[in-house]
Protein backbone atom coordinates (compact mmCIF):
# COMPACT_ATOMS: atom_id res chain seq x y z
CA UNK A 1 0.00 0.00 0.00
CA UNK A 2 1.26 3.48 -0.93
CA UNK A 3 0.04 6.31 1.31
CA UNK A 4 0.32 10.06 0.81
CA UNK A 5 1.33 11.15 4.30
CA UNK A 6 0.14 14.69 3.62
CA UNK A 7 -3.40 13.28 3.74
CA UNK A 8 -2.97 11.27 6.95
CA UNK A 9 -5.15 12.73 9.70
CA UNK A 10 -4.10 11.34 13.06
CA UNK A 11 -2.49 12.46 16.28
CA UNK A 12 -2.18 8.90 17.52
CA UNK A 13 0.99 6.90 17.07
CA UNK A 14 1.07 4.46 14.16
CA UNK A 15 2.45 1.09 15.20
CA UNK A 16 4.51 -1.39 13.18
CA UNK A 17 6.99 -4.15 13.83
CA UNK A 18 9.70 -2.74 11.55
CA UNK A 19 10.12 0.88 10.46
CA UNK A 20 12.53 1.60 7.58
CA UNK A 21 13.59 5.21 7.03
CA UNK A 22 14.50 5.81 3.39
CA UNK A 23 12.99 4.56 0.13
CA UNK A 24 16.13 4.11 -1.95
CA UNK A 25 17.89 0.94 -3.07
CA UNK A 26 18.71 -0.25 0.45
CA UNK A 27 15.33 0.59 2.00
CA UNK A 28 13.23 -0.88 -0.81
CA UNK A 29 15.35 -4.04 -0.99
CA UNK A 30 15.06 -4.54 2.76
CA UNK A 31 11.31 -3.92 2.81
CA UNK A 32 10.53 -6.27 -0.06
CA UNK A 33 12.80 -8.98 1.32
CA UNK A 34 10.56 -8.87 4.40
CA UNK A 35 7.33 -8.86 2.36
CA UNK A 36 4.62 -11.41 3.13
CA UNK A 37 5.95 -12.13 6.61
CA UNK A 38 3.72 -12.24 9.69
CA UNK A 39 5.17 -8.96 10.99
CA UNK A 40 4.32 -5.49 9.67
CA UNK A 41 6.63 -3.08 7.84
CA UNK A 42 6.42 0.67 7.42
CA UNK A 43 8.67 2.22 4.77
CA UNK A 44 9.08 5.99 4.99
CA UNK A 45 10.08 8.06 1.96
CA UNK A 46 10.58 11.82 2.20
CA UNK A 47 9.47 12.46 -1.38
CA UNK A 48 6.72 11.26 -3.68
CA UNK A 49 6.88 9.26 -6.88
CA UNK A 50 8.30 12.16 -8.85
CA UNK A 51 10.76 14.92 -8.01
CA UNK A 52 9.54 18.16 -6.49
CA UNK A 53 11.70 21.15 -5.55
CA UNK A 54 10.34 21.69 -2.02
CA UNK A 55 11.23 18.19 -0.91
CA UNK A 56 14.50 18.21 -2.85
CA UNK A 57 15.56 21.38 -1.03
CA UNK A 58 15.46 19.49 2.27
CA UNK A 59 18.83 18.06 1.16
CA UNK A 60 20.37 21.54 1.08
CA UNK A 61 23.68 21.93 2.85
CA UNK A 62 26.97 23.78 2.70
CA UNK A 63 30.38 22.60 1.55
CA UNK A 64 33.21 23.88 3.74
CA UNK A 65 35.92 21.50 2.51
CA UNK A 66 37.00 20.52 -0.99
CA UNK A 67 34.87 21.67 -3.91
CA UNK A 68 32.07 19.15 -3.93
CA UNK A 69 28.68 18.77 -5.55
CA UNK A 70 26.17 19.87 -2.87
CA UNK A 71 23.79 17.18 -1.59
CA UNK A 72 20.79 19.03 -3.03
CA UNK A 73 22.08 18.38 -6.57
CA UNK A 74 23.79 15.00 -6.08
CA UNK A 75 20.90 13.08 -4.56
CA UNK A 76 17.29 12.45 -5.59
CA UNK A 77 14.75 12.79 -2.79
CA UNK A 78 11.82 10.75 -4.09
CA UNK A 79 10.84 7.08 -4.25
CA UNK A 80 13.82 5.12 -5.48
CA UNK A 81 16.27 7.56 -3.92
CA UNK A 82 19.62 7.91 -5.62
CA UNK A 83 18.89 5.12 -8.09
CA UNK A 84 17.02 7.91 -9.90
CA UNK A 85 20.37 9.55 -10.73
CA UNK A 86 22.57 6.43 -10.75
CA UNK A 87 24.65 5.42 -13.75
CA UNK A 88 24.30 1.65 -13.20
CA UNK A 89 27.93 0.60 -12.60
CA UNK A 90 28.11 -2.61 -10.54
CA UNK A 91 31.02 -4.60 -9.20
CA UNK A 92 31.42 -6.26 -5.79
CA UNK A 93 34.24 -5.02 -3.61
CA UNK A 94 37.43 -7.04 -4.03
CA UNK A 95 38.63 -9.48 -1.38
CA UNK A 96 41.50 -7.16 -0.49
CA UNK A 97 39.09 -4.24 0.00
CA UNK A 98 37.66 -5.98 3.07
CA UNK A 99 41.04 -6.74 4.65
CA UNK A 100 43.03 -4.71 7.13
CA UNK A 101 45.91 -3.27 5.13
CA UNK A 102 48.85 -1.94 7.19
CA UNK A 103 49.53 0.78 4.61
CA UNK A 104 45.98 2.15 4.91
CA UNK A 105 45.08 3.51 8.34
CA UNK A 106 41.61 2.60 9.64
CA UNK A 107 41.17 -0.11 7.00
CA UNK A 108 39.47 -3.47 7.43
CA UNK A 109 35.87 -4.66 7.67
CA UNK A 110 34.67 -6.93 10.50
CA UNK A 111 33.19 -9.15 7.77
CA UNK A 112 34.90 -10.74 4.76
CA UNK A 113 34.14 -10.92 1.06
CA UNK A 114 33.11 -14.55 1.63
CA UNK A 115 30.56 -13.45 4.25
CA UNK A 116 28.90 -11.14 1.75
CA UNK A 117 29.32 -13.32 -1.35
CA UNK A 118 25.92 -15.12 -1.24
CA UNK A 119 24.18 -11.75 -0.98
CA UNK A 120 26.25 -10.32 -3.82
CA UNK A 121 25.02 -13.21 -5.97
CA UNK A 122 21.40 -12.56 -5.01
CA UNK A 123 21.77 -8.82 -5.62
CA UNK A 124 22.05 -9.43 -9.35
CA UNK A 125 18.32 -10.13 -9.62
CA UNK A 126 17.52 -6.94 -7.74
CA UNK A 127 19.77 -4.87 -10.01
CA UNK A 128 18.71 -6.56 -13.28
CA UNK A 129 22.21 -7.80 -13.94
CA UNK A 130 23.45 -10.79 -15.90
CA UNK A 131 24.72 -13.93 -14.19
CA UNK A 132 27.27 -13.46 -11.42
CA UNK A 133 30.51 -13.54 -13.41
CA UNK A 134 33.30 -10.98 -13.19
CA UNK A 135 36.15 -13.01 -14.70
CA UNK A 136 37.40 -11.60 -17.99
CA UNK A 137 37.52 -15.07 -19.59
CA UNK A 138 33.78 -15.52 -19.08
CA UNK A 139 33.10 -12.63 -21.49
CA UNK A 140 35.63 -13.56 -24.17
CA UNK A 141 33.10 -14.97 -26.62
CA UNK A 142 30.87 -11.91 -26.37
CA UNK A 143 33.87 -9.59 -26.70
CA UNK A 144 34.90 -11.42 -29.88
CA UNK A 145 31.40 -11.18 -31.31
CA UNK A 146 31.50 -7.43 -30.78
CA UNK A 147 34.85 -7.23 -32.58
CA UNK A 148 36.22 -5.50 -29.52
CA UNK A 149 39.53 -6.13 -27.80
CA UNK A 150 41.02 -6.01 -24.33
CA UNK A 151 44.46 -4.63 -23.56
CA UNK A 152 47.14 -7.34 -23.57
CA UNK A 153 48.80 -6.48 -20.27
CA UNK A 154 50.08 -9.84 -19.06
CA UNK A 155 53.06 -9.57 -16.69
CA UNK A 156 52.52 -5.80 -16.35
CA UNK A 157 51.09 -5.98 -12.85
CA UNK A 158 47.90 -4.43 -14.20
CA UNK A 159 44.58 -6.25 -14.53
CA UNK A 160 41.58 -5.89 -16.80
CA UNK A 161 38.63 -5.54 -14.43
CA UNK A 162 35.01 -6.16 -15.40
CA UNK A 163 32.07 -4.07 -14.23
CA UNK A 164 28.53 -5.04 -15.13
CA UNK A 165 26.05 -2.31 -15.96
CA UNK A 166 22.53 -2.27 -14.60
CA UNK A 167 19.94 -0.76 -17.08
CA UNK A 168 20.07 1.13 -14.52
CA UNK A 169 17.27 -0.12 -12.28
CA UNK A 170 15.19 2.80 -10.98
CA UNK A 171 13.96 1.20 -7.76
CA UNK A 172 10.97 3.49 -7.29
CA UNK A 173 9.47 2.74 -10.69
CA UNK A 174 10.62 -0.85 -11.04
CA UNK A 175 9.47 -2.04 -7.60
CA UNK A 176 6.45 0.23 -7.14
CA UNK A 177 3.83 -2.44 -7.86
CA UNK A 178 5.46 -4.92 -5.49
CA UNK A 179 5.47 -2.32 -2.72
CA UNK A 180 1.83 -1.53 -3.40
CA UNK A 181 0.75 -5.18 -3.39
CA UNK A 182 2.76 -6.43 -0.39
CA UNK A 183 0.26 -7.35 2.33
CA UNK A 184 2.45 -6.40 5.27
CA UNK A 185 4.11 -3.24 3.88
CA UNK A 186 2.81 0.30 4.10
CA UNK A 187 4.87 2.83 2.16
CA UNK A 188 4.37 6.40 3.37
CA UNK A 189 5.32 9.04 0.79
CA UNK A 190 6.14 12.65 1.69
CA UNK A 191 7.02 11.41 5.18
CA UNK A 192 9.97 13.32 6.63
CA UNK A 193 11.61 11.78 9.68
CA UNK A 194 12.86 14.56 11.95
CA UNK A 195 13.92 12.60 15.03
CA UNK A 196 14.64 9.09 16.30
CA UNK A 197 12.87 8.57 19.61
CA UNK A 198 14.38 6.49 22.42
CA UNK A 199 13.88 5.44 26.02
CA UNK A 200 15.31 7.51 28.86
CA UNK A 201 18.87 6.18 28.56
CA UNK A 202 18.93 5.70 24.77
CA UNK A 203 19.47 1.95 24.89
CA UNK A 204 16.26 1.30 22.95
CA UNK A 205 14.74 3.15 19.99
CA UNK A 206 11.01 3.53 20.49
CA UNK A 207 9.99 5.17 17.23
CA UNK A 208 10.44 8.09 14.86
CA UNK A 209 8.83 11.51 14.57
CA UNK A 210 7.31 12.23 11.16
CA UNK A 211 6.39 15.61 9.66
CA UNK A 212 5.04 16.75 6.31
CA UNK A 213 5.51 20.03 4.47
CA UNK A 214 1.77 20.75 4.81
CA UNK A 215 1.90 20.68 8.61
CA UNK A 216 0.99 17.10 9.56
CA UNK A 217 2.97 15.42 12.33
CA UNK A 218 2.76 12.12 14.20
CA UNK A 219 4.88 9.33 15.64
CA UNK A 220 5.56 5.86 14.32
CA UNK A 221 6.40 3.30 16.97
CA UNK A 222 8.24 0.12 16.00
CA UNK A 223 10.08 -2.80 17.57
CA UNK A 224 12.92 -2.53 15.05
CA UNK A 225 14.05 0.65 13.32
CA UNK A 226 16.36 0.76 10.31
CA UNK A 227 17.95 3.90 8.89
CA UNK A 228 18.50 3.69 5.12
CA UNK A 229 18.64 7.39 4.32
CA UNK A 230 22.06 7.60 2.63
CA UNK A 231 25.58 8.55 3.66
CA UNK A 232 24.75 12.15 4.56
CA UNK A 233 21.15 12.14 5.81
CA UNK A 234 21.62 9.09 8.04
CA UNK A 235 24.43 10.83 9.91
CA UNK A 236 22.43 14.05 10.05
CA UNK A 237 19.40 12.29 11.55
CA UNK A 238 21.52 10.65 14.26
CA UNK A 239 23.11 14.01 15.15
CA UNK A 240 19.71 15.74 15.21
CA UNK A 241 18.31 13.11 17.60
CA UNK A 242 20.03 14.64 20.60
CA UNK A 243 17.40 15.06 23.30
CA UNK A 244 18.63 12.12 25.38
CA UNK A 245 22.23 11.92 24.21
CA UNK A 246 23.24 15.54 23.64
CA UNK A 247 25.99 14.58 21.18
CA UNK A 248 23.50 12.60 19.06
CA UNK A 249 22.57 8.93 18.94
CA UNK A 250 25.39 6.45 18.42
CA UNK A 251 27.89 9.27 18.86
CA UNK A 252 29.41 8.61 22.26
CA UNK A 253 32.86 8.44 20.65
CA UNK A 254 32.37 11.37 18.25
CA UNK A 255 32.30 9.10 15.21
CA UNK A 256 28.93 9.89 13.61
CA UNK A 257 29.60 11.92 10.47
CA UNK A 258 33.34 11.29 10.52
CA UNK A 259 35.25 9.33 7.86
CA UNK A 260 33.07 10.87 5.17
CA UNK A 261 34.23 9.58 1.79
CA UNK A 262 33.49 10.10 -1.86
CA UNK A 263 35.49 8.53 -4.68
CA UNK A 264 37.95 11.15 -5.96
CA UNK A 265 37.99 11.23 -9.76
CA UNK A 266 40.85 12.81 -11.71
CA UNK A 267 41.32 13.37 -15.44
CA UNK A 268 45.03 13.09 -16.20
CA UNK A 269 47.47 12.13 -18.96
CA UNK A 270 46.55 12.56 -22.60
CA UNK A 271 47.46 9.52 -24.68
CA UNK A 272 47.17 8.33 -28.25
CA UNK A 273 45.95 4.80 -28.98
CA UNK A 274 46.86 3.62 -32.48
CA UNK A 275 44.17 0.92 -32.65
CA UNK A 276 41.55 2.79 -30.65
CA UNK A 277 38.47 1.55 -32.50
CA UNK A 278 38.91 -1.97 -31.07
CA UNK A 279 39.39 -0.81 -27.47
CA UNK A 280 36.85 2.00 -27.19
CA UNK A 281 33.71 -0.17 -26.79
CA UNK A 282 35.04 -1.60 -23.52
CA UNK A 283 37.24 1.12 -22.01
CA UNK A 284 35.80 4.46 -23.17
CA UNK A 285 33.51 5.90 -20.48
CA UNK A 286 31.99 8.39 -22.95
CA UNK A 287 30.51 5.49 -24.92
CA UNK A 288 29.15 3.78 -21.81
CA UNK A 289 27.39 6.96 -20.75
CA UNK A 290 25.74 7.27 -24.15
CA UNK A 291 25.01 3.65 -25.03
CA UNK A 292 24.81 1.91 -21.62
CA UNK A 293 27.55 -0.59 -22.41
CA UNK A 294 28.34 -2.84 -25.33
CA UNK A 295 26.19 -5.90 -24.85
CA UNK A 296 22.87 -7.28 -25.92
CA UNK A 297 19.80 -7.05 -23.70
CA UNK A 298 21.10 -9.90 -21.56
CA UNK A 299 24.63 -8.53 -21.08
CA UNK A 300 26.17 -5.17 -20.30
CA UNK A 301 29.74 -4.59 -19.22
CA UNK A 302 32.67 -2.23 -19.20
CA UNK A 303 36.34 -2.85 -18.50
CA UNK A 304 38.85 -0.73 -16.65
CA UNK A 305 42.46 -1.11 -15.53
CA UNK A 306 43.68 -1.55 -11.97
CA UNK A 307 46.86 -2.72 -10.25
CA UNK A 308 46.50 -6.32 -9.11
CA UNK A 309 46.46 -7.27 -5.41
CA UNK A 310 50.18 -8.12 -5.38
CA UNK A 311 51.06 -4.74 -6.89
CA UNK A 312 48.79 -2.96 -4.40
CA UNK A 313 50.60 -4.72 -1.57
CA UNK A 314 54.07 -4.21 -3.03
CA UNK A 315 53.59 -0.52 -3.84
CA UNK A 316 51.34 0.12 -0.81
CA UNK A 317 48.51 1.40 -2.98
CA UNK A 318 44.77 1.52 -2.30
CA UNK A 319 42.45 0.20 -4.99
CA UNK A 320 41.60 2.20 -8.11
CA UNK A 321 39.99 2.11 -11.54
CA UNK A 322 41.38 3.76 -14.68
CA UNK A 323 39.64 4.03 -18.03
CA UNK A 324 39.60 6.15 -21.18
CA UNK A 325 37.75 9.38 -21.89
CA UNK A 326 37.62 10.37 -25.55
CA UNK A 327 39.01 13.79 -26.39
CA UNK A 328 37.22 15.97 -28.94
CA UNK A 329 38.80 18.69 -31.02
CA UNK A 330 36.26 21.11 -29.56
CA UNK A 331 35.99 19.95 -25.95
CA UNK A 332 37.49 23.15 -24.56
CA UNK A 333 35.52 25.46 -26.85
CA UNK A 334 32.87 27.89 -25.63
CA UNK A 335 30.28 25.87 -27.55
CA UNK A 336 31.19 22.61 -25.85
CA UNK A 337 31.13 24.19 -22.39
CA UNK A 338 27.77 25.83 -23.16
CA UNK A 339 26.33 22.50 -24.33
CA UNK A 340 27.46 20.84 -21.08
CA UNK A 341 25.95 23.65 -19.00
CA UNK A 342 22.68 23.37 -20.96
CA UNK A 343 22.62 19.61 -20.38
CA UNK A 344 23.16 20.12 -16.64
CA UNK A 345 20.34 22.67 -16.41
CA UNK A 346 17.87 20.40 -18.19
CA UNK A 347 19.03 17.43 -16.11
CA UNK A 348 18.28 19.40 -12.94
CA UNK A 349 14.76 20.02 -14.19
CA UNK A 350 14.21 16.32 -14.90
CA UNK A 351 15.91 14.79 -11.84
CA UNK A 352 14.98 17.26 -9.13
CA UNK A 353 11.75 18.84 -10.35
CA UNK A 354 13.15 22.36 -10.51
CA UNK A 355 10.56 24.81 -11.89
CA UNK A 356 11.17 26.21 -15.36
CA UNK A 357 11.55 29.66 -13.80
CA UNK A 358 14.70 28.48 -12.04
CA UNK A 359 16.43 27.15 -15.15
CA UNK A 360 15.18 29.58 -17.83
CA UNK A 361 17.89 32.24 -17.20
CA UNK A 362 20.67 29.68 -17.44
CA UNK A 363 19.15 28.00 -20.51
CA UNK A 364 18.79 31.38 -22.24
CA UNK A 365 22.38 32.30 -21.42
CA UNK A 366 23.78 29.06 -22.85
CA UNK A 367 21.59 29.26 -25.97
CA UNK A 368 22.89 32.76 -26.69
CA UNK A 369 26.47 31.43 -26.54
CA UNK A 370 25.60 28.56 -28.87
CA UNK A 371 24.03 30.94 -31.38
CA UNK A 372 26.93 33.38 -31.18
CA UNK A 373 29.36 30.62 -32.15
CA UNK A 374 27.07 28.77 -34.60
CA UNK A 375 29.78 27.19 -36.81
CA UNK A 376 31.67 25.84 -33.80
CA UNK A 377 28.39 24.73 -32.20
CA UNK A 378 27.45 22.67 -35.26
CA UNK A 379 30.89 21.09 -35.35
CA UNK A 380 30.75 20.30 -31.63
CA UNK A 381 27.27 18.78 -31.81
CA UNK A 382 28.32 16.63 -34.74
CA UNK A 383 31.44 15.49 -32.94
CA UNK A 384 29.61 14.59 -29.74
CA UNK A 385 26.67 12.80 -31.35
CA UNK A 386 28.86 10.93 -33.82
CA UNK A 387 31.22 10.00 -31.01
CA UNK A 388 30.72 6.24 -31.36
CA UNK A 389 31.40 6.33 -35.11
CA UNK A 390 34.53 8.47 -35.10
CA UNK A 391 37.93 6.81 -35.27
CA UNK A 392 39.11 8.82 -32.28
CA UNK A 393 42.69 8.13 -31.30
CA UNK A 394 43.28 10.73 -28.60
CA UNK A 395 42.09 10.13 -25.05
CA UNK A 396 42.64 11.20 -21.49
CA UNK A 397 43.16 8.67 -18.76
CA UNK A 398 40.70 9.10 -15.91
CA UNK A 399 41.19 7.45 -12.55
CA UNK A 400 38.79 6.85 -9.67
CA UNK A 401 40.65 6.27 -6.41
CA UNK A 402 39.83 4.41 -3.24
CA UNK A 403 40.16 7.22 -0.65
CA UNK A 404 42.05 6.84 2.59
CA UNK A 405 39.58 6.77 5.54
CA UNK A 406 40.10 10.15 7.18
CA UNK A 407 38.41 11.07 10.49
CA UNK A 408 38.81 14.78 9.71
CA UNK A 409 36.64 14.40 6.60
CA UNK A 410 33.16 14.70 8.00
CA UNK A 411 29.49 15.64 7.89
CA UNK A 412 28.36 18.02 10.64
CA UNK A 413 25.33 20.06 11.64
CA UNK A 414 25.59 23.66 10.47
CA UNK A 415 23.84 26.83 11.65
CA UNK A 416 21.47 27.11 8.66
CA UNK A 417 17.96 25.69 9.07
CA UNK A 418 15.67 23.76 6.75
CA UNK A 419 11.90 24.00 6.20
CA UNK A 420 11.27 22.23 9.54
CA UNK A 421 13.70 24.45 11.46
CA UNK A 422 16.33 21.73 11.69
CA UNK A 423 20.04 22.21 11.16
CA UNK A 424 21.24 21.66 7.62
CA UNK A 425 24.51 19.82 7.07
CA UNK A 426 27.99 21.16 6.54
CA UNK A 427 30.21 18.84 4.52
CA UNK A 428 33.95 19.03 5.09
CA UNK A 429 35.27 16.65 2.42
CA UNK A 430 39.02 16.17 2.78
CA UNK A 431 41.69 14.12 1.10
CA UNK A 432 45.09 13.28 2.53
CA UNK A 433 48.64 13.63 1.24
CA UNK A 434 48.58 9.86 0.85
CA UNK A 435 45.70 10.19 -1.63
CA UNK A 436 47.80 12.56 -3.74
CA UNK A 437 50.88 10.32 -3.62
CA UNK A 438 48.69 7.36 -4.54
CA UNK A 439 47.45 9.16 -7.63
CA UNK A 440 50.97 10.14 -8.71
CA UNK A 441 52.25 6.58 -8.30
CA UNK A 442 49.18 5.08 -9.98
CA UNK A 443 49.34 7.37 -13.01
CA UNK A 444 53.05 6.74 -13.52
CA UNK A 445 52.53 2.98 -13.19
CA UNK A 446 49.74 2.84 -15.76
CA UNK A 447 51.34 5.18 -18.31
CA UNK A 448 54.76 3.48 -18.05
CA UNK A 449 53.45 -0.05 -18.38
CA UNK A 450 50.96 0.65 -21.15
CA UNK A 451 53.66 2.57 -23.01
CA UNK A 452 56.06 -0.36 -22.82
CA UNK A 453 53.49 -2.61 -24.46
CA UNK A 454 52.98 -0.12 -27.29
CA UNK A 455 49.27 0.12 -26.50
CA UNK A 456 49.38 3.85 -25.78
CA UNK A 457 51.63 6.77 -26.72
CA UNK A 458 51.76 9.53 -24.09
CA UNK A 459 51.14 12.97 -25.56
CA UNK A 460 52.55 14.91 -22.63
CA UNK A 461 55.39 14.47 -20.18
CA UNK A 462 55.66 15.46 -16.57
CA UNK A 463 52.77 15.85 -14.16
CA UNK A 464 51.53 19.44 -14.52
CA UNK A 465 48.04 18.56 -13.29
CA UNK A 466 49.37 17.66 -9.83
CA UNK A 467 50.24 21.29 -9.25
CA UNK A 468 46.50 21.99 -9.08
CA UNK A 469 45.80 19.24 -6.53
CA UNK A 470 43.19 19.03 -5.11
CA UNK A 471 41.39 21.58 -7.33
CA UNK A 472 41.48 19.10 -10.21
CA UNK A 473 39.64 16.45 -8.17
CA UNK A 474 35.90 15.88 -8.48
CA UNK A 475 33.64 13.44 -6.65
CA UNK A 476 31.44 10.64 -7.96
CA UNK A 477 28.29 11.40 -5.88
CA UNK A 478 29.10 8.40 -3.67
CA UNK A 479 28.45 9.44 -0.06
CA UNK A 480 30.01 6.85 2.23
CA UNK A 481 31.60 6.06 5.57
CA UNK A 482 29.82 8.36 8.05
CA UNK A 483 28.52 5.55 10.34
CA UNK A 484 31.33 3.06 9.82
CA UNK A 485 31.20 -0.61 10.79
CA UNK A 486 33.54 -1.91 13.51
CA UNK A 487 33.33 -4.44 16.33
CA UNK A 488 34.77 -1.86 18.76
CA UNK A 489 32.29 0.93 19.71
CA UNK A 490 35.27 3.26 20.09
CA UNK A 491 36.12 2.77 16.40
CA UNK A 492 32.76 2.36 14.71
CA UNK A 493 29.10 3.39 14.89
CA UNK A 494 27.58 0.00 13.95
CA UNK A 495 28.65 -3.58 14.61
CA UNK A 496 29.09 -6.34 12.04
CA UNK A 497 25.28 -6.82 11.93
CA UNK A 498 24.75 -3.11 11.14
CA UNK A 499 23.30 -2.51 14.62
CA UNK A 500 24.14 0.81 16.27
CA UNK A 501 26.43 0.17 19.23
CA UNK A 502 24.55 0.57 22.51
CA UNK A 503 21.03 0.65 20.98
CA UNK A 504 19.77 -2.90 20.65
CA UNK A 505 17.02 -2.35 18.05
CA UNK A 506 18.41 0.45 15.84
CA UNK A 507 20.12 -0.58 12.58
CA UNK A 508 21.72 1.26 9.68
CA UNK A 509 22.00 -0.07 6.13
CA UNK A 510 23.67 1.68 3.23
CA UNK A 511 27.02 3.01 2.15
CA UNK A 512 27.42 5.01 5.37
CA UNK A 513 28.50 1.80 7.16
CA UNK A 514 31.43 1.12 4.78
CA UNK A 515 34.78 1.28 6.68
CA UNK A 516 36.66 1.30 3.35
CA UNK A 517 35.05 1.77 -0.02
CA UNK A 518 37.10 0.18 -2.82
CA UNK A 519 36.93 2.04 -6.12
CA UNK A 520 33.58 0.99 -7.58
CA UNK A 521 30.02 2.26 -7.22
CA UNK A 522 28.62 1.34 -3.78
CA UNK A 523 25.16 0.29 -5.00
CA UNK A 524 25.69 -3.47 -5.35
CA UNK A 525 27.38 -3.64 -1.94
CA UNK A 526 24.67 -1.70 -0.12
CA UNK A 527 21.95 -3.85 -1.73
CA UNK A 528 23.87 -6.94 -0.58
CA UNK A 529 24.09 -5.56 2.97
CA UNK A 530 20.32 -4.95 2.88
CA UNK A 531 19.73 -8.58 1.87
CA UNK A 532 21.98 -9.71 4.71
CA UNK A 533 20.21 -7.49 7.26
CA UNK A 534 16.80 -8.73 6.06
CA UNK A 535 17.88 -12.27 6.85
CA UNK A 536 18.90 -11.26 10.37
CA UNK A 537 15.65 -9.36 11.03
CA UNK A 538 13.58 -12.27 9.74
CA UNK A 539 15.39 -14.70 12.06
CA UNK A 540 15.06 -12.31 15.00
CA UNK A 541 11.29 -12.12 14.58
CA UNK A 542 11.08 -15.90 14.31
CA UNK A 543 12.76 -16.11 17.72
CA UNK A 544 10.38 -14.57 20.32
CA UNK A 545 13.20 -14.27 22.87
CA UNK A 546 14.72 -11.49 20.76
CA UNK A 547 11.64 -9.32 21.21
Amino acid sequence: MLIDTRKVDTSDAIIADVCIVGGGAAGITLALELADQTFTIILLESGGERPDPTTQHLYAGKNIGLAHEPPETSRSRYLGGSTNCWGGWCRPLDKLDFEERPWIANSGWPITKEDLLPYYVRSHDWLQLSEFHYEIDHWSEEIQRLKAAIFSIEASGLCNIVDQLSPPTRFGKFYRSRLEKARNIKTFLFANVTEILTNSNATHATGVAVRTVNGKSFVIKARTIVLAAGGIETARLLLLSNKVQTEGLGNAHDLVGRYYMDHPRILSTRVKIPDARRYRPLYDATLHRIHRGVGSKRMRLEIHLAPGPDVQRGMKLPNSRTYLVARHDNDVSKSYLALKALQNALSGRKQFGYPYSKIVPDVARQLSILLRYTPMTLATIGEVFLNSFLATQEFSLESVLEPIPNPDSRVMLGPERDFFGQNQVEIDWRLTEQDKLHFIALNKLIVDRLSKTGLVIPLESGLPYFEAWPENVVGCWHHMGTTRMHTDPAQGVVDMDCKVHGIHNLFIVGSSVFPTVGSDSPTITLVSLALRLAEKIRKDFQNPRNH
